[in-house]
């Protein structure tokens, strides 16, 4: 029985041996990824990423400056969902187009306004009151109408 977890012991040692730590990644390799990042193929930003999860499997200590801040951009940066939806200036051109557009929808009602033809002779306060009385006279429309039994 003794034996037994000797041998166990053994193993579980070995196989933790067994494990090389990674190399470490140049400062060419991983230096200023920050402002080459979106140019790189998907394969190589892939690789670079596995490269470095099996890095920081290890302890931070272990780690250069440049993987450390690869690692922190790679997690964080601003690229892929985390890109911001608009770039410097955007913001001023939304709301200049936003602001013209509105103005200028302001000024068409004015415009439009002013060339109509005037207003037809029914909309008159006369002929509504004219409309009215006929319609008393009529009965019309019993449920809610004229002729409805105060």
């Amino acid at each position: 029985m003794f034996a037994r977890s000797l041998q166990r012991q053994a193993i579980r040692f070995n196989s933790t041996v067994a494990r090389s730590a990674p190399r470490t990644l140049s400062n060419a390799y991983i230096g200023k990824l920050e402002s080459r990042w979106t140019t790189l193929p998907k394969e190589e930003q892939q690789t670079i990423i596995e490269e470095l999860k099996s890095r920081m499997e290890l302890p931070w200590q272990d780690l250069s400056v440049a993987e450390k801040k690869a690692a922190y951009y790679i997690s964080f940066g601003e690229w892929g969902p985390r890109r911001p939806l608009y770039g410097p200036g955007d913001k001023s051109k939304i709301f200049w187009i936003v602001t013209g557009s509105v103005v200028g929808s302001i000024a068409l009602f004015g415009a439009l306004k002013l060339l109509a033809k005037p207003n037809p002779a029914s909309l008159n306060r006369e002929w509504q009151e004219k409309s009215d009385e006929y319609l008393k006279s009529k009965n019309a429309n019993p449920f809610s109408g004229y002729s409805q039994i105060q």
